[in-house]
């Protein structure tokens, strides 16, 4: 009886993974690439403007004694702040630097256990408003 029972329940898992296991060869219709969502273009920084002397990976103090306190900040959570061992807890919140005609920079933080934030992107606009845009 036992034999039996092994025997079934090896058929039934066999029989499972083969359904399960769909082949992706050449199949008669191939599938449409997704759009990719439309980005706005980036301006390349010039060499006379503050944002030239930032480079990725600075400091916030570093960048805040560069170039001056930004106009507006905002801070923002990440989906990684909800990874339940994501124990390093770098990169759980960003911080957006608002500079006006100048554009934006965004940091984020390099761990759970310091308060130090780094440089991730640097975003050149002259016509950034230095403060969040409603929507």
């Amino acid at each position: 009886m036992q034999k039996k029972w092994s025997l079934l329940l090896a058929a039934a898992l066999s029989v499972g993974v083969l359904a399960g296991c769909k082949s992706g060869g050449s199949s008669a219709a191939k599938e449409e690439p997704e759009p990719v969502a439309a980005t706005k273009p980036s301006i390349p920084i010039p060499a006379d403007s503050p944002f030239a002397k930032i480079k990725i990976s600075m400091d916030k103090d570093e960048v805040f004694a560069k170039i001056g306190p930004p106009t507006n900040m905002d801070h923002y959570q990440t989906g990684k702040a909800w990874i339940p061992f994501h124990f390093s807890g770098s990169d759980n919140y960003h911080m957006v630097a608002r500079y006006k005609g100048q554009g934006t920079i965004t940091f984020s933080n390099d761990s759970a256990y310091t308060s130090g934030m780094s440089v991730i992107e640097i975003e050149y606009d002259p016509s950034e408003l230095g403060y969040a845009k409603k929507e």
